[in-house]
């Protein structure tokens, strides 16, 4: 189990909401060195009401038309995470991820 006080980890949480915006953000994980991502697919609530609650089709023609997006969690370094922020915020904001990292104070299943 990685402690607290050894190497600082972080949980990485960025948000894809495009297909154009999925791979510049996966490039941007490589280049990073974080390679142990985990990808799931969502979808948007705009997609939710239009095909499971049919009651509410009127609210879903205010919402935007995307109708899902890519969720990507990893662990890694807060060097790591850092230089991956960078470079992410760089990209234009059509093709820049939603992101937000948390404090990683016990990890379990990680080799050092």
């Amino acid at each position: 189990m990685h402690e607290p006080g050894s190497s600082e980890l972080q949980l990485l949480l960025l948000i894809a909401r495009t297909e154009e915006s999925f791979d510049p953000v996966v490039t941007a994980l490589l280049d990073a060195g974080i390679t142990g991502a985990t990808v799931l697919e969502s979808r948007g609530i705009g997609a939710i009401i239009r095909s499971e609650m049919p009651i509410f089709a009127g609210l879903a023609a205010l919402l935007p038309q995307a109708t899902g997006s890519r969720v990507i969690l990893s662990i890694a370094t807060t060097e790591r995470i850092a230089a991956l922020m960078r470079y992410l915020d760089q990209l234009p904001r059509e093709r820049r991820p939603i992101g937000v990292t948390l404090p990683a104070r016990q990890v379990l299943g990680l080799e050092p």
